[in-house]
């Protein structure tokens, strides 16, 4: 009688309290810089219950597919939105981040910094609310010929 009883209560349990904190499936996006996509999105729930939503573009016209220019955005819904270029060379390694670019749409941006190496660029940024502030980042980085957006 116990067994069933507990596992009754677990069973209610799961299904009004779902659970946090699990890893989300699409918390990046993967662009392939050998497709001729132009553009790619992606968007996501987070631990707070913000939506997240990614997006790479291609924004050279006329170059060889993979090398360069890429606009690279995150996005967090009703917070923020940061946007950045990462321009990527035949190797296929960054060789420039630029044109950081930062919206609020409540609260405001207290610092920020843009950096990049040859496999990654990331932009690093407080974002403050009244009292609280959070810090939050966009990593792009290059592996096996993918930009990888989180």
């Amino acid at each position: 009688m116990k067994k069933i009883l507990t596992l009754f209560i677990l069973g209610v349990g799961i299904l009004f309290f779902p659970a946090t904190g699990l890893a989300h499936e699409n918390e990046e996006l993967v662009f392939d810089l050998d497709s001729t996509t132009i553009r790619s999105e992606s968007s996501y729930i987070d631990d707070s219950g913000e939506t997240i939503e990614l997006m790479i573009e291609n924004i050279s016209s006329g170059t060889r597919v993979g090398k360069g220019t890429y606009k690279v955005s995150k996005k967090s819904t009703g917070n923020w939105l940061v946007s950045y270029n990462v321009t990527v060379n035949s190797n296929k390694q960054f060789t420039a981040a630029t044109n950081l670019n930062m919206t609020t749409y409540q609260g405001s941006i207290t610092s920020s910094s843009l950096s990049s190496n040859s496999s990654r660029a990331i932009c690093n940024f407080k974002h403050k609310i009244g009292t609280m502030t959070s810090n939050a980042s966009v990593t792009t980085t290059i592996s096996n010929g993918k930009l990888v957006v989180k």
